[in-house]
């Protein structure tokens, strides 16, 4: 039996949809990755792609999918598994159906606790805030919380990292600019716990990276991909479309293709390393039509948040939602 066919639809509690609409979204997103396709540029994730069966523009970079594939892969999806933390009172269990918390991310400013200015946010913050959410009980996983405005803007991911490696004790979600930074951040993460067999066995660090809506992953994005499960880290594919915007009016609509970027994007991942760790991301919400501007309390935003994490729940794999 596959984990979509153990799904049932919930007695108790509240979900935004049913197993016949999960049902539905997925033949939707199906019949997207076959006949329109997924545009994922890059020499390498198209020789990756393409060995495996799919077909690979190399003018344009859209990739589409066999239906068999997708599937495959969404089953090769571990339901469950650990998340590592430096100090191991911090670890925490994805998939065991209890909700866990993240602190958001990333602001560019800060008013700043001691002279009351409003200011560009600093790598010190960011060691600053690592330190005090790792002593909030209420956060189980840690995000970089702003963005370090005072370092060389290519390194920046790197800088970054640093500053909360050296000071969180809990798991650290993060994000890099290109598969070149992805590498130097692995080396960095494994010199922390003691190789990179180490970190592979027990990852102390997960990586997200969110699609470029609509139904686009970019050659960084894909390079980023591939490195992470080379080396076994956990992926959180995050899509972050906006309703009426760069995606969908309606929100099932929108479901469809945030379902179609986050398989594009673990397909690759499960190509390059069977099993590796998936978290189903999304960080969605409405485009505000009469100032152009992204509603982040949206009620819209919950709305998308509760109907992906049960996707996540039909598929088999944890999920990760924003503004919950």
């Amino acid at each position: 039996m596959s984990k979509m066919d153990s799904y049932q639809d919930q007695i108790l509690g509240f979900s935004m949809i049913t197993k016949s609409d999960a049902e539905m979204i997925h033949e939707a997103t199906l019949d997207i990755l076959e006949t329109v396709g997924v545009k994922v540029p890059g020499k390498e994730a198209h020789e990756i792609y393409t060995s495996a069966g799919c077909q690979c523009d190399g003018e344009t970079g859209i990739v589409k999918f066999p239906g068999n594939l997708v599937i495959d892969c969404i089953e090769a999806c571990p339901p469950q598994f650990e998340l590592y933390a430096r100090d191991p009172k911090h670890n925490v269990i994805m998939g065991d159906g209890r909700p866990k918390y993240m602190n958001f991310g990333t602001g560019v400013e800060v008013k700043d606790i001691r002279t009351g200015e409003r200011r560009s946010s600093t790598k010190q913050d960011i060691a600053d805030l690592a330190r005090f959410i790792s002593g909030l009980d209420e956060i189980d996983i840690f995000h970089v919380p702003v963005t370090a405005s005072d370092v060389t803007p290519f390194l920046k991911d790197l800088h970054e990292g640093e500053a909360a490696l050296l000071n969180t004790t809990k798991h650290f979600i993060h994000h890099n600019n290109c598969g070149k930074n992805t590498r130097r951040w692995i080396e960095m993460a494994a010199a922390m716990v003691g190789g990179k067999e180490t970190l592979r066995e027990k990852p102390i660090t997960t990586m997200v990276l969110c699609p470029n809506s609509p139904l686009e992953i970019t050659e960084h994005i894909g390079e980023i991909i591939i490195e992470c499960a080379r080396a076994g880290l956990p992926i959180d594919v995050l899509s972050m479309g906006l309703c009426g915007g760069t995606s969908p009016v309606t929100i099932p609509g929108t479901l469809v293709v945030t379902n179609a970027e986050f398989m594009a994007g673990m397909v690759l991942a499960q190509l390059v390393n069977k099993g590796n760790k998936m978290i189903y991301g999304s960080s969605t919400t409405i485009m505000d039509m009469q100032w152009a501007t992204t509603p982040v309390g949206a009620p819209e935003h919950a709305m998308v948040g509760a109907a992906v994490a049960a996707m996540g729940k039909f598929y088999g794999i944890p999920a990760d939602t924003g503004g919950t």
